[in-house]
């Protein structure tokens, strides 16, 4: 199996590695199909740590990977491709214009007292010079959150739950332009909210109060604290009623950044 896995093009250590990491770290079995997915399309390593939803947002509208939920641009969200690819050649991705262009699924809760949220984000302008809060993703909820969003000091933020925020700081040189995986996670038997930047933990909080979300999983903008439009460019986004462990939170980030 290494063998063939090798011989699609990936280098040995990286080979090792995934396995390593899907195999160690999924509660279920790996098969052959999914390790050889996660090679040769890196869309296979999220699956194969059985998300709720996963919408790779190639296309104005469709259908999610996994599960029977749907997702549609509008306003000022649009379609576009880059050659700066997260994993494959001429990546598509939704391109969000920071005004009235964002995401709907039909994802409703399904989160109850764990859960886990990605996104790919490459921002095309500052929070802080905007004047707003970028939205990435999550389902809103008033006294009970489960929100992902940039703030207007150009801070990450994951509240989660009800019990207050997880922060991040990314180096504003960097934030600008460049695609990151963004992963947070929440635990309310911990508890405790995490943030991963690009495949690394890089925060935790230990506020946790509520679970059990109902609420509509969107994309770019809350519909319950409106106004927040994400502005820049947004893809292979996922949710899990569970929480990730690092290893496969690295496992995902290396699969879409590891060439053959």
């Amino acid at each position: 199996m290494v063998t063939r896995l090798f011989q699609d093009g990936r280098s040995f250590a990286a080979t090792l590695l995934l396995i390593f990491a899907l195999t160690g770290c999924h509660s279920g079995p790996t098969t052959v199909t999914q390790l050889r997915e996660a090679q040769i399309d890196p869309s296979g390593s999220v699956k194969a740590t059985s998300p709720i939803a996963y919408y790779r947002l190639d296309s104005m509208k469709g259908s999610s990977e996994v599960g029977s939920s749907t997702y549609e641009l509008t306003g000022g969200a649009t379609i576009s491709a880059t050659s700066d690819s997260i994993g494959l050649p001429d990546n598509h991705f939704a391109l969000l214009d920071g005004k009235d262009g964002w995401i709907k699924t039909t994802q409703m809760g399904g989160i109850g007292k764990t859960g886990s949220v990605m996104a790919w984000v490459n921002l095309a302008d500052l929070p802080q010079k905007s004047g707003h809060i970028f939205y990435v993703a999550g389902e809103s909820q008033s006294g009970n959150d489960f929100d992902l969003q940039f703030e207007t000091d150009n801070k990450l933020r994951f509240f989660g739950a009800g019990g207050g925020n997880v922060e991040y700081a990314p180096d504003p040189a960097t934030l600008l332009n460049h695609w990151h995986m963004i992963v947070a996670t929440m635990d309310a038997t911990a508890p405790l909210k995490a943030l991963y930047w690009d495949g690394q933990p890089v925060a935790q909080d230990k506020g946790v109060n509520n679970a059990d979300k109902k609420g509509q999983f969107t994309i770019g903008e809350s519909p319950v604290f409106t106004g927040r439009f994400f502005n820049g460019g947004i893809d292979e986004v996922a949710l899990w009623d569970r929480v990730l462990s690092p290893a496969e939170v690295a496992a995902i980030y290396k699969a879409f950044t590891i060439k053959p």
